[in-house]
Order: C-alpha cells, then sequence, then structure tokens
C-alpha cells in the first residue's frame, strides 16, 4: 500500500521534475558542465526513495498496531483488552513478517525511483509530454510493483521455508 502511495505521489512528481528538466533543456546544460545528470538527478531521488519507503513502512505498522489497540479497547463489540491486544498481535506477526515487509518496500522503492526517473529523463517535447510522461511512469509503477510483489512474494516464502 505504500509503495502505491508513493508512486503516486512521489513518483509523479519525480517524474515531472525530470520531464520538465528534460523538455526545457535543462539536463543538456548540465551535461554541456560535464555534470552527470545520473549521478547528480537521479541518485539522490533513487536513495530516498529506497530509504524512506521501508521507513514510511515501519511507521503504517507501527500506527496500524496502535490504532487496533484503541479500537480493540474502545470499541464495546470487539471488547479485548491491551495485554490480551498485544499478546495476541505479538502471537500473529513475527520477526520474519515485518522483515519481509520491509525487503519487499525496499525493492519496490528501487523500481519506482528507477522508472519514474527514466521516464523523466527520456521526455522529450513539450509540456503536453511532461503530462504523458507523468501518467506513463506512474502506470508502469503501479504494474511493476503488483508484479514484482507476487514474485518476492514468492521467493520470500521459498527462503523461509524451514
Amino acid at each position: 500500500m505504500a509503495s502505491i502511495l508513493i508512486a503516486g505521489r512521489v513518483g509523479s512528481a519525480m517524474t515531472a521534475e525530470l520531464a520538465s528538466m528534460s523538455v526545457y533543456e535543462e539536463i543538456d546544460a548540465l551535461k554541456t558542465m560535464d555534470i552527470n545528470p545520473v549521478r547528480y538527478l537521479v541518485m539522490p531521488r533513487f536513495i530516498a526513495t529506497v530509504i524512506a519507503l521501508p521507513v514510511l513502512v515501519i511507521y503504517m505498522d507501527v500506527i496500524g498496531w496502535f490504532g487496533g489497540a484503541i479500537v480493540s479497547v474502545v470499541n464495546p463489540e470487539v471488547h479485548l483488552s491491551l495485554d490480551v491486544y498485544y499478546r495476541n498481535l505479538s502471537e500473529l506477526v513475527d520477526f520474519t513478517a515485518v522483515m519481509n515487509g520491509l525487503i519487499k518496500a525496499m525493492f519496490f522503492g528501487v523500481i519506482i525511483s528507477i522508472v519514474c526517473c527514466y521516464v523523466g529523463l527520456k521526455t522529450k517535447g513539450g509540456p503536453r509530454e511532461i503530462g504523458y510522461s507523468v501518467t506513463k511512469a506512474v502506470v508502469m509503477s503501479f504494474v511493476l510493483v503488483l508484479v514484482s510483489d507476487y514474485y518476492i512474494t514468492r521467493i520470500l516464502l521459498f527462503l523461509n521455508l524451514d
């Protein structure tokens, strides 16, 4: 879920930014000044996405656990104490499941940043093409995240068989 949010929000911004720089020849200006655009523009976005997405997943997990605790205590239909909730949570959610989620998030960060930066840098034309590139990058990111989620899950399940 976090990767879809990041692809839609941050991926579209990365693509639009790089596409507009490409369309308005700012990338060519960097090359003229002997500045590598990939190192200067893409690598910071790549590193930030690969680090930020797992951090966001941890944040979302913790908020979900606390939210579940609040609902279990406040909602009279659920009627669970905090002690029972956290005991059941610790039985059902193990360290491997959390680590698998973080590994997936890291891979999704790689996919989103590479796709969005690539599409942004390859944009040519005018403002209309910038819009097309943003749509293309976001849709490609969504599809690749969903497809890779299947394969990464299969690999992680295979590796966790004891």
